[in-house]
């Protein structure tokens, strides 16, 4: 019977004690769970409104831990609706690298300004790619036919998909 109220004592003294020893003043820090970031940002930027046959000025800022690797390669998904005209240095500022493209849509349905910044973070290789539309007020995007149907009756459908080579 002496046994457990001992053992009562003993952890009554303990909790006390640990419950003196704590600051008064320590902040009370509110955790939660965020979805996990890439090691390197970007942001694009168009100057104005994309108009017809007007150049547009389209700034591309990158941020991570080490900018002075990073290095920016700009597409568009078809030459003949978006032109890219100019592209600028790189130029460095309070941990971010931007360059500044100049682009022209040609086609009223404007295009896509693909662009992909890539680096070396902490010795491995990454990328980091975004895709802009580039579109006058007002403009529909065309479609293209992915299939094409037979044109004999029991033919087969031809698939058409993009492709890029690199050698």
């Amino acid at each position: 019977m002496r046994a457990p109220a001992v053992v009562l004592a003993l952890v009554a003294t303990v909790v006390m004690g640990a419950v003196a020893a704590a600051p008064l003043d320590a902040p009370i820090v509110a955790t939660h769970e965020a979805k996990p970031q890439g090691p390197i940002a970007v942001d694009v930027r168009l100057a104005a409104p994309p108009a017809l046959g007007v150049p547009l000025t389209v700034t591309i800022t990158a941020r991570a831990e080490t900018v002075d690797r990073l290095r920016l390669e700009a597409r568009v998904d078809d030459s003949a609706a978006l032109v890219i005209g100019a592209q600028s240095g790189p130029v460095d500022r309070a941990g971010a690298r931007s360059w500044v493209v100049t682009v022209v849509p040609m086609h009223a349905s404007g295009g896509t300004l693909s662009v992909v910044v890539a680096g070396e973070i902490d010795g491995v290789a990454q990328a980091r790619s975004v895709t802009t539309e580039v579109r006058p007020a007002g403009a529909v995007p065309t479609v293209r036919a992915l299939s094409v149907a037979a044109t004999v009756g029991g033919g087969e459908n031809l698939s058409l998909l993009p492709v890029e080579e690199r050698f």
